[in-house]
C-alpha cells in the first residue's frame, strides 16, 4: 500500500496517477482501477472532476473508473493483476459525515464506524491478495483547530486514519508545490 498526502492544489493527484501508470507499465499489472469519490456539489468541484476524467480519457494506459462515494460496494474484489488508486479519502470520509449527520448521536457514531472498519477490511484483504493500492488524502491537520464541532471531528476521525493507513503502508508520500517527499 502507498499513501499520498498534500494540501490542496499540491499535485498529489498527479504524482499518484504517474506512479500507478509507472507500476502498471513496470509490472505488467492488467488492471488499472481508479476509485473516484468525489460529488459535484458545485462548479469547482465538478470542473475539477471534469479535469481529473481527461486526464485519465488521455492517458496512454487504460483507466477503469469506480465511484465510490460514501458505501464500499460488496463486489469489490481485486487479485494481484490489479493496481488500484483511490482518489481521494478526505471526500470520501466527508461524504460518510454528511450522510450521517441527522442522525443521532450514538448511531451516527456507530454508521460512521461501520464505513471505516469496512473500508479497513477490504485495505486489507486487498494487500493481502497482492493487490497495489495507492491511497490519496488532503492534509488538513496542519491547520489551528476550529470552533466548529463538526471541523474537529472530521480532522481527529481523518488524523486517526491516516495514522491507521500509514501504519498499513510500504510506502507514505507527502507532497508541496508538486514536490514529494517520502517519509515512509
Amino acid at each position: 500500500m502507498i499513501f499520498i498526502t498534500g494540501g490542496v492544489r499540491s499535485g498529489k493527484s498527479a504524482f499518484a496517477e504517474n506512479y500507478a501508470k509507472s507500476l502498471f507499465k513496470q509490472l505488467e499489472k492488467r488492471h488499472l482501477i481508479y476509485i473516484a469519490s468525489g460529488v459535484a456539489f458545485d462548479q469547482e468541484m465538478k470542473k475539477r472532476i471534469e479535469r481529473h476524467q481527461k486526464d485519465r480519457e488521455h492517458s496512454e494506459v487504460k483507466w477503469e473508473t469506480i465511484e465510490v462515494i460514501n458505501t464500499i460496494p460488496n463486489n469489490l474484489t481485486f487479485s494481484n493483476s490489479h493496481i488500484i488508486l483511490w482518489d481521494c479519502i478526505t471526500t470520501w470520509l466527508s461524504n460518510i459525515l454528511f450522510k450521517t449527520e441527522m442522525l443521532t448521536e450514538t448511531k451516527r457514531f456507530q454508521e460512521i464506524n461501520h464505513h471505516l472498519a469496512i473500508f479497513k477490511r477490504r485495505l486489507l484483504t486487498w494487500r493481502e491478495n497482492g493487490v497495489i493500492v495507492i491511497i490519496v488524502s488532503n492534509e488538513v491537520l496542519d491547520e489551528p483547530c476550529g470552533t466548529y464541532i463538526e471541523t474537529n471531528l472530521y480532522r481527529r476521525i481523518l488524523g486517526e486514519l491516516h495514522q491507521w493507513i500509514v501504519d498499513q503502508c510500504d510506502e507514505a508520500y507527502e507532497m508541496d508545490y508538486s514536490l514529494n517527499r517520502q517519509w515512509k
